[in-house]
């Protein structure tokens, strides 16, 4: 009985290799239809399992035995669960209609069976090939020991015969059976599956290749002989592909043989991936490409695969581009106004104007140093402002004033407006600077014309009524004067009535002074004219001052030109222009110093120029007194306007100077600093135009 028993397992065994054949009838499917592939396994290993199951050994009647146990755990463990789910209810159920007592032990071999090797599948099967089969024996031993242990579930005394004629041979043949018919369909699984990858990469490779929209060549290297092409290539270029199957890529590069050999190799060797050239088409034209080139390995020979983009569109865009800020470039380089941008509140590019609007020489001298450092300190809080709406707002600002400040400190007026930029990947903004400062000046030396014809008019105005007054005067107070004289002459000379009679002479004589004074600032009053020496003026006048400036403790110092010429002028009135400027430093020094100091001096200085094609003389009477607040600039000049006690000026001393020496078609100006300094500075040409 023995021997029987293991023939019959060896044929059933030998049965079992057919499974193998399940692999192959699989994989004739079409790769789109391989989804039905698990349900189609598991079809034929169920039929496979009925025609080992009838010829199985019958040990008693009801009871037989067969390989299923080797089917069903094979299945599962190469197959996996959908095949191995339909091979055990096909076999189930198969065990069912046969019947008898060892019904259910049979079929709960097929159970365990196939638990045990989706179980071993997911956690225990080895991926090397060198012990797999090692872990396939374990598998094989564990599944039979289970099936043996089934057998328990019958009658004992059956259980024990069972054991008894079947235990050794399933323990020394269905353990072998399940390794080599495992690593048989492993083997078959493996090579399927990289074939099926291997197909399904052509097909992506032919699907990509036929229906890229890129230009794509496969390119022998040594000889550079065209090995295919796609339709999208054929479109480009012009030839059919059976033509250019016949080319060589160097008769579509139109660089040379060597070039096209060298760019090739570093290609092969993976030097180089990018390359731009010029390639020629079917009907001559010439466009620029760029190809991006690797080797790879078909048919085991060694290609170039080749994409093709046509870059003419995109190099003529650059060149346009290119020529485009070239002409930006040289526009504001060379734009008359100051142009500079800044990011990040710093400059980051300036033109040649602004260069020389901040009095640099180069731009390394601003280049990344902050904006505000050339912005005067009064602009500062206006200009952080402007750039937090160029930055985060995106806004074009609008036309100021500013000043700006050169490298050295001087300030530059400017017209400034900024649109928005985006430069160097930092957002900033581009200023637009118009220097302004000539026209400042022109529009303050205006302002100042102005007001002087203004002041200018005003004298004359107040000239013309003082000189109608003065007659008006002159008459009564002389008449006055007479009419106390002859009492004075008829009065006893030390009697009350003969000084109250002197004192109205003395007061008419004060009056008629002023009167004098009041028709020469009308310029009514003429004065003979000659060439006279300027230093005979001076020196006439500070004999005048002299011993006065010597009892108040004051230095004079003088500074006088050798050679001065003579001028044309009322000699007597340039000297009583001299006598008020230097009177007026007298009493602004007693005013600040009441005794000696060493700064109670006034310094007179007297020296030649020329200017408007003429020659001038200049004379300059400075004192370190009380100096001029700004608000009485322009009053100084006003007739009786003065900052002093009443007893001590008319306020017509500054004003009759003021026409005297406009009338010498001079000019008389003022530089003072309150509580430091004061000077006046006097104009008078060598030759005013007057006929001697």
């Amino acid at each position: 009985m023995g021997n029987n028993i293991v023939m019959e397992l060896i044929n059933n065994a030998a049965l079992l290799m057919t499974l193998s054949i399940v692999y192959e009838i699989a994989y004739i499917l079409p790769i789109k239809k391989r989804k039905l592939i698990p349900v189609m396994n598991g079809v034929l290993i169920g039929i496979i399992g009925l025609a080992i199951m009838t010829i199985s050994f019958q040990l008693t009647p009801g009871i037989v035995f067969d390989t299923r146990s080797i089917l069903i755990g094979v299945t599962a463990l190469t197959f996996g669960t959908i095949p191995a789910f339909i091979a055990v209810c096909i076999t189930i159920g198969y065990r069912i209609l046969m019947g008898g007592l060892g019904t259910l032990s049979g079929v709960l071999v097929i159970m365990v069976s196939a638990a045990i090797g989706l179980f071993w599948r997911t956690h225990f099967l080895s991926s090397k090939p060198k012990c797999r089969w090692v872990n396939i024996y374990l598998f094989g031993v564990i599944v039979h020991i289970a099936m043996l242990a089934c057998m328990f579930i019958m009658p004992w005394p059956t259980s024990i015969e069972v054991i008894k004629t079947i235990g050794l041979p399933v323990m020394l043949i269905y353990p072998v059976g399940t390794v080599l018919l495992s690593l048989l369909l492993l083997h078959q699984k493996e090579r399927n599956e990289a074939l099926i990858q291997v197909a399904e990469a052509e097909e992506r490779y032919k699907s990509l290749f036929e229906n890229s929209h890129a230009i794509m060549l496969l390119i022998e290297p040594i000889e550079g002989r065209i090995i295919d092409v796609n339709p999208a290539a054929c479109k480009f270029y012009g030839w059919p592909s059976w033509t250019m199957k016949t080319m060589r890529i160097s008769e579509i590069n139109t660089s040379t043989p060597k070039e096209i050999e060298a760019e090739m190799k570093k290609a092969v060797a993976k030097k180089k991936s990018r390359f731009q050239f010029k390639h020629r088409k079917a009907n001559d034209e010439v466009v620029d490409v760029e190809v991006y080139s690797e080797p790879i390995k078909f048919n085991g020979r060694n290609l170039l695969y080749s994409i093709i983009h046509d870059i003419s569109d995109r190099i003529a865009a650059n060149m346009a581009l290119l020529e485009s800020e070239k002409r930006f470039r040289l526009l504001v380089e060379n734009a008359p106004d100051a142009i500079f941008i800044h990011t990040d509140g710093k400059f980051s590019f300036l033109n040649k104007s602004a260069l020389k609007l901040f009095g640099a020489k180069s731009d390394d001298q601003l280049m990344n140093t902050p904006t505000l450092n050339r912005v005067h300190p009064d602009y500062h809080d206006i200009i952080q402002e402007r750039i937090w709406l160029l930055n985060h707002e995106k806004k074009a600002l609008p036309l100021i004033e500013e000043i700006f400040l050169q490298l050295d400190g001087s300030p530059v007026y400017v017209d400034v407006t900024a649109v928005p930029i985006y430069y160097n990947n930092k957002y900033g903004g581009i200023v637009f600077a118009r220097d302004i400062t000539e026209r400042k000046v022109m529009e303050t030396n205006k302002n100042n014309m102005e007001a002087q014809l203004r002041q200018q008019q005003k004298l004359e105005a107040i000239g013309t009524l003082a000189g109608g007054v003065a007659h008006e005067i002159n008459n009564p107070i002389n008449g006055i004067m007479n009419y106390a004289q002859l009492i004075l002459d008829g009065l006893d000379k030390n009697s009350i009535q003969a000084e109250y009679a002197k004192e109205i002479i003395h007061e008419t004589q004060r009056i008629s002074i002023i009167v004098k004074n009041l028709l020469q600032f009308s310029r009514q009053e003429k004065q003979t004219h000659s060439y006279a020496s300027i230093y005979d003026i001076i020196n006439e006048t500070l004999s005048l001052i002299k011993t006065v400036m010597k009892k108040d403790q004051i230095t004079l110092n003088l500074c006088l030109d050798d050679d001065l010429p003579h001028i044309k002028c009322r000699s007597q009135q340039i000297q009583q222009v001299l006598m008020n400027l230097l009177t007026n430093a007298r009493d602004a020094l007693n005013e600040k110093y009441s005794d000696y100091n060493e700064d109670k001096a006034i310094y007179l200085w007297c020296t030649q120029y020329a200017s408007e094609d003429r020659k001038w003389i200049r004379m300059i009477v400075e004192d370190h007194g009380m100096g001029i607040p700004k608000e009485l600039h322009d009053k100084i000049y006003e007739p009786f306007f003065s900052t002093k006690p009443k007893d001590k000026g008319t306020g017509l001393g500054l004003s009759i100077s003021f026409g005297i020496i406009k009338d010498h078609h001079g000019k008389i100006s003022i530089d003072t600093k309150e509580g430091h300094y004061t000077k006046f500075i006097l104009d008078l040409p060598v030759d005013n135009g007057w006929e001697l």
